[in-house]
């Protein structure tokens, strides 16, 4: 895959995991539907957390001969936590941050960068277009929950009274 197909292809799945996330307020982001175990909020949380997290080791793949890493699924336990910590807006900004961090990591990359790897020991060996592609397709499978949570989003509870000019 080429650099410019990465980039495209997590610029899309960033795309429709935004879109439906305009509407809602800070009560539908953190509501948690009966039978389910993760908020809108938790799932970004989680996309910021990993991104960060894969973003630091493409960027060790491009310095060091092939490091091997250590898991760290463990850490998905405390995303609720650290969802409930954080207000949106610093979750959001921090995603973008994050994908910017990533966006230029695969902006400076040629070809040969492109295949430098990191070893996981869940994932094995992981070239630094394969982290963007999984990236990208693991922030598609958390869009779909994420629409899935936005429409299921209860009505807004808050009243919002429009100001009136003076007379």
């Amino acid at each position: 895959m080429t650099v410019a197909l990465l980039r495209s292809d997590l610029q899309t799945s960033r795309e429709r995991l935004f879109a439906p996330l305009g509407a809602l307020n800070d009560e539908q982001f953190r509501h948690v539907p009966a039978g389910e175990t993760w908020s809108i909020a938790t799932h970004l949380a989680h996309l910021l957390r990993v991104e960060r997290t894969f973003t630091g080791r493409a960027a060790l793949a491009l310095t060091h001969d092939e490091p091997r890493i250590e898991a760290t699924g463990s850490a998905n336990d405390g995303d609720p936590a650290l969802a409930q910590s954080l207000a949106v807006p610093q979750i959001i900004h921090g995603m973008q941050a994050a994908r910017r961090a990533l966006d230029e990591l695969l902006a400076r990359c040629d070809d040969a960068m492109l295949e430098r790897a990191i070893v996981h020991p869940r994932f094995g060996r992981m070239t630094v277009a394969q982290v963007a592609a999984r990236m990208a397709a693991h922030e598609r499978e958390h869009a779909a929950d994420v629409e899935r949570l936005a429409a299921q989003a209860p009505p807004t509870r808050r009243v919002i009274i429009p100001l009136a000019q003076r007379t």
